[in-house]
């Protein structure tokens, strides 16, 4: 009789095993969904691998530039350029949870002034274009995380050549248009930025970065630069 209850009792206790190692297989895999994502790599977090589209607007306050022999001629030439409002388009690739690369499109137009002591001062308005590439670090995981970026770009400045002419052409409907000759001058530029970034529902983003950036001008004294600020409202998607 004892050895019936301990045969029993053997057989309770091995088919109770059996069931928690068949609970634990069948636990694993839902268990595994809980762990922490793995942020360093391609496809760990919710911004990794996923694509950004934005649209920015900012202001830009550029330093005054100094054109030295101008013209050939041993005179120099101050352009001081006005604080103005720039807006443009960009795209970015999130990497992983912590680092995104993106490039950014914007234009515009601002009033400049020219003085100098051989030539007669005049006003008139500059076309800025510029691009940048960019790669930025959030330094945290979450939806709201501060960045810093840094990248390389281009900047083109269009001026209506005081000494030019006029180009015409016949339109249809207008007769002859007329438009006055330009200069453009294009420079290769680098920046350092820092700010802020806020991941809302439904694939929205919000970015504001304030930051510096180098215009490497041709015939200019020193290495000029513009202190500038952004913000950018985009999508986020896969």
């Amino acid at each position: 009789m004892a050895t019936a209850e301990r045969g029993r009792g053997f057989d309770r206790s091995t088919r109770l095993a059996a069931a928690v190692v068949a609970l634990m297989a069948v636990s694993t895999p839902a268990c595994a969904e809980w762990r922490l994502p793995d942020y360093f790599a391609p496809g760990g977090g919710s911004r990794a691998g996923t694509w950004d589209a934005f649209v920015a607007l900012g202001g830009v306050a550029p330093q005054g530039l100094n054109y030295q022999s101008v013209a050939g001629t041993p005179d120099s030439v101050d352009v001081s350029m006005d604080t103005f409002f720039q807006g443009g388009v960009g795209f970015g690739y999130n990497i992983n949870q912590f680092w995104n690369v993106n490039f950014s499109l914007a234009v515009g137009a601002p009033d400049y002034s020219v003085k100098s002591a051989a030539f007669t001062p005049y006003d008139d308005s500059v076309y800025v274009g510029s691009g940048r590439l960019n790669l930025d670090w959030y330094v945290l995981p979450g939806n709201i995380t501060p960045l810093v970026s840094a990248g390389v770009g281009f900047v083109t400045l269009t001026v209506d050549d005081p000494s030019g002419g006029y180009y015409c052409y016949p339109d249809y409907w207008w007769g002859w248009v007329c438009y006055p000759e330009t200069r453009t001058e294009a420079a290769f530029t680098w920046n350092v930025t820092g700010g802020l970034r806020m991941d809302l529902r439904h694939g929205l983003f919000v970015k504001a970065v304030a930051g510096v950036e180098w215009w490497l001008l041709s015939g200019t004294e020193g290495v000029p630069y513009s202190i500038f600020g952004t913000l950018s409202v985009g999508m986020n998607f896969r």
